[in-house]
């Protein structure tokens, strides 16, 4: 069996559509709280090992070595007693050389990690009790570097919340690198993502997503230390009793609401602190869980069920546990990690959302047609990711949330996003079934737009023509470019009359470009160019527009439809 690493969007996407559906289609309707821990960001922030190594630097730095007393040297001597060290070991572990050059550096780093929150209590007399979170692991430096970018897991979980299928996450990570994802798909205005870190923050329900950072965060702290600081947790005096403090009581009450009312999809959280235990414990106790849930109430992105991903189970499913263990473990563990996993979902998100608005747009068409069209659309999905390897989904995500939200931007609008509003706007900002029910959706043109990609697609599978995304820095390029055996056009989609008319005015598709404008409604008339043109459809070159509401009217065959399409088409 592959490692959950070198799973790919592709493969991932290929789970979501099996084993795991019932999973995705929950989750495309917001049936489910995102929990993220230290594992989705350690390709871009100091991992637990960076960080014991960086403490264990910072304490022997400033020990001084004529002074048996030396208060440093009393905590590093602490925290190295919280390793299991022979005594032959614990002589080469020398405090006149640099952590980089002892000997057992490696293991002492990696034992560190498991009792990382004591070894953090473990500051020097006289100091801060948050001196090694604060100073030792120099937190706002390492964690809120503005130089810092967000990762394929980030971008993806913005393009979730940005597509209303996320509304509600939780992290126990101190970065910013899911605020600075949201910031490059959004822009920087409010509305999208509020941030929950003090009481107070859940009051305000303005934003469509909220953000709960448990254990503070380190943007916030470097901004406004006198409220924040205080609010980084890492120490083990800390995490111990959390919920029962008077000043966690809120944020902590929401963390057992959301576990107890939404499903769970947990990534790169090991829940090994007693208050993220303590959490699912309550919401259990509440209302637990028989085995299957449906959706399954608990996902967890990891290669194996360790220790602590076994107990949240056993306490999710206690009723049922001793009885399907094999099943709940099998059921829940879906191999991939947040690298893959989370563009996939956005991917299987938006093709979700059209394969819902298919049938509105042909409702003359057979239950049948409307499964293949669906087939034709997530064919189109999977093409978008084919041949990314784990190491380019990064670059492929900042490619693909430019092209998407361009291409939805000159749909509906007929305009390029300005640099304000970021590089992407959604499809939707609901779930996909309070899409369906939204009255504006007949004259949003999205069940067309649905149809038409769908088309496209079922023309490529049947080899009429080839397709390419198009480019974002190229200002003549639609959303796809079709090449067929004749020649290629580049396609835009328009929603209304006054999007096609700017894609005109902007230049984008010209009266002279190979370019087909597909509008979802009625193309409003236009003079004729060439009124002694002879009649009939001709191969002249030059934008060519039609209506795929008009098309689609009253058809109740599949291959006919598909032969009008092609005819309109005419490459």
């Amino acid at each position: 069996m592959p490692s959950a690493w070198d799973i790919t969007i592709v493969e991932t996407l290929t789970l979501l559509d099996g084993e795991f559906s019932e999973f995705a289609q929950g989750l495309a309707n917001d049936s489910y709280a995102v929990w993220l821990g230290a594992g989705i960001s350690l390709s871009k922030v100091p991992g637990l090992v960076d960080v014991a190594e960086g403490v264990l630097e910072h304490l022997r730095a400033r020990v001084d070595p004529a002074n048996d007393n030396c208060r440093f040297k009393r905590s590093l001597d602490r925290i190295i007693g919280l390793v299991n060290l022979s005594a032959d070991d614990r002589k080469e572990v020398d405090y006149a050389k640099p952590v980089a050059q002892w000997r057992d550096r490696e293991r002492i780093a990696k034992s560190l990690t498991g009792v990382y929150a004591r070894m953090l209590d473990q500051h020097p007399q006289g100091e801060p009790a948050d001196y090694l979170v604060w100073d030792g692991i120099g937190v706002v430096a390492r964690y809120a570097d503005p130089a810092s970018s967000p990762g394929p897991e980030h971008l993806g979980l913005a393009g979730l919340i940005m597509e209303g299928v996320v509304s509600d996450a939780v992290s126990a990570n101190w970065d910013g690198l899911v605020e600075k994802a949201i910031a490059l798909l959004a822009g920087a205005g409010p509305g999208v993502m509020q941030v929950r870190v003090l009481p107070d923050d859940v009051k305000d329900n303005t934003a469509r997503a909220r953000l709960y950072k448990f254990h503070g965060c380190a943007v916030l702290a470097g901004q406004d230390e006198a409220h924040y600081r205080d609010r980084l947790v890492g120490r083990a005096s800390q995490i111990h009793g959390w919920a029962d403090k008077a000043e966690n009581k809120v944020i902590a009450a929401k963390l057992v609401d959301l576990a107890v009312s939404k499903s769970t999809l947990m990534l790169g959280l090991s829940t090994q602190d007693t208050n993220i235990q303590n959490v699912f414990v309550v919401a259990q106790g509440n209302l637990p869980s028989h085995f299957p849930t449906h959706p399954p109430s608990v996902i967890l992105s990891e290669q194996d069920v360790g220790a602590d991903q076994l107990s949240l189970l056993q306490n999710f499913y206690k009723l049922d546990y001793c009885g399907k263990a094999a099943e709940i473990e099998q059921g829940s563990l879906l191999r991939s990690y947040g690298q893959s996993l989370l563009p996939a979902l956005w991917l299987h998100v938006l093709a979700a959302k059209l394969e819902a608005l298919v049938a509105p747009a042909a409702a003359g068409l057979s239950e049948a047609a409307h499964k293949a069209l669906r087939a034709d659309l997530r064919s189109l999905r999977d093409a978008t990711a084919f041949g990314v390897a784990v190491k380019d989904n990064e670059a492929f995500m900042l490619k693909a949330l430019a092209w998407a939200g361009r291409s939805t931007s000159f749909f509906r609008d007929g305009k390029e996003l300005e640099a304000a509003r970021g590089v992407y706007t959604p499809l939707s900002i609901n779930s996909v079934a309070k899409t369906l029910a939204d009255p504006t959706v007949a004259s949003s043109g999205l069940p067309q737009l649905a149809l038409g990609l769908a088309l496209i697609g079922r023309g490529k599978a049947a080899g009429h023509w080839t397709l390419s995304l198009g480019d974002p820095a190229n200002a003549k390029a639609g959303a796809v470019k079709v090449a067929g055996p004749v020649r290629f056009a580049e396609i835009f989609f328009a929603a209304n009359a006054q999007a096609a008319a700017r894609l005109v005015t902007a230049g984008h598709a010209s009266e002279d470009d190979d370019a087909i404008i597909l509008h979802s409604h009625e193309v409003p008339p236009r003079a004729v160019r060439h009124p002694t043109a002879a009649p009939g459809r001709t191969l002249r070159r030059g934008r060519r527009e039609f209506s795929l509401a008009e098309l689609a009217q009253g058809e109740a065959d599949l291959d006919r439809l598909m032969l009008r399409f092609k005819g309109e088409m005419a490459i």
